[in-house]
């Protein structure tokens, strides 16, 4: 079976692009959220990141056995490792400013 080179290079450029627009989006938005309200959120959000790093677990087992290969194993491990680190330091450094929320919480 030959393997269209075009078709190759088309779908590693849209992935490439796809993962510069979900780092973008992962990056920009949920950590710094995380930050700026950590004071009142921080218990909510490392549960959830707890529990979404379970999640990413089960999807990398599945994707291995899938690929059967260890390949996914790197990819989501460097993604998750990332992203745990972000959560952590942006709660570390939400609760050490001070600052109040940007959330209003009275109704």
């Amino acid at each position: 079976m030959s393997v269209d080179m075009n078709a190759t290079r088309m779908l590693t450029v849209a992935v490439a692009a796809e993962m510069v627009y979900q780092l973008v989006g992962a990056n920009m938005s949920s950590p710094q959220t995380a930050e700026l309200n950590a004071s009142a959120r921080a218990p909510t959000i490392d549960k959830w990141v707890n529990m979404t790093m379970a999640e990413v677990v089960a999807w990398i087992v599945f994707l291995c056995y899938l690929d059967r290969s260890l390949w996914p194993l790197l990819g989501g491990s460097l993604a998750a490792v990332g992203m745990w680190l972000k959560y952590r330091y942006a709660i570390r450094e939400g609760l050490a400013s001070g600052a109040p929320s940007t959330e209003n919480y009275q109704g």
